[in-house]
């Protein structure tokens, strides 16, 4: 091959070379564009679609609009006939005024001579009034007098039979008591406060304070106790102790054991009485 053919077969293979990389080239743009096209198509169906919701959108909001104004022309169409009839309510309200002004005038005058007519009437009514209150406080003050007399006299009559019965029940219970005292070999003349009454209780609590044994008892002063009385203190027929009384409430005394008299533990159950009964 000569120098010639060469040439030729070189300046075909680059020919070959420069048609392919145009035939790639070629098929790249071709790629890109199918793929812009496709794009292009994507938008656009995505634009008609928003083009036929505005569309709806648009025609529905025309159709609220049109229903809105007919709404509205109906709505002053009513305005219209209620401005009409309240005109006419108004222009009868205006005479209905007139004519309560012309009566109220009349009644203003019927109402100052009716005033005038009250006024005298009030005056004679307050002298009548004061001549009531002035008869009136006479006869109250007489009335009164008369019931505080009386009623001091029933007083008076009250308290002497009130008084002579009372009398009466005291003689009565006096002889029962002197009775009763002399059957209990008692002195009638004794002193109430130096008599020890006769009761019969138990220790329920016992206490030892600052050396001296504190007792308590199941008896008090509604049993007759009062501070100063002794009790003595036993249990069975076993003698304990004496018990002086300190303090006393209803149903409970508190007193300290004489030691002089003791005998033996003073305990809780222990019996206590104002006169030993030992059997």
């Amino acid at each position: 091959m000569n120098f010639l053919g060469k040439c030729f077969v070189v300046a075909l293979f680059v020919m070959s070379c420069a048609f392919m990389g145009a035939a790639i080239a070629a098929y790249g743009a071709h790629r890109d564009l199918q793929a812009e096209k496709q794009k292009l198509s994507e938008t656009l169906r995505q634009k008609q679609s928003d083009l036929t919701t505005l569309q709806g959108q648009y025609n529905r909001l025309e159709s609220e609009l049109t229903a809105e104004a007919e709404a509205a022309r109906a709505r002053a169409q009513q305005l219209e006939t209620e401005k009409v009839r309240l005109a006419d309510r108004n222009a009868q309200a205006q005479l209905a005024l007139d004519e309560l002004r012309a009566q109220n005038g009349e009644l203003a005058a019927a109402m100052n001579a009716t005033q005038q007519n009250n006024d005298a009437l009030a005056s004679e009514l307050t002298t009548l009034r004061s001549s009531i209150r002035t008869a009136l406080a006479d006869k109250d003050r007489y009335f009164g007098a008369a019931l505080a007399a009386t009623e001091k006299l029933q007083s008076v009559r009250n308290e002497i039979e009130t008084t002579a019965e009372r009398n009466r029940d005291l003689l009565a219970d006096a002889s029962r008591m002197t009775s009763l005292l002399r059957s209990n070999n008692l002195d009638p003349e004794t002193p109430v406060e130096e008599i020890t009454p006769r009761v019969d209780g138990f220790v329920s609590r016992t206490q030892r304070k600052d050396g001296v044994m504190l007792v308590e008892i199941s008896i008090g002063s509604d049993d007759g106790l009062r501070p100063g009385q002794t009790v003595e203190v036993f249990r069975d027929t076993k003698y304990k102790g004496r018990i002086e009384i300190l303090k006393t409430s209803g149903d409970r005394a508190v007193g300290r054991v004489d030691v002089r008299f003791q005998q033996g533990p003073i305990q809780e159950g222990d019996r206590v009485a104002t006169r030993l009964k030992l059997s």
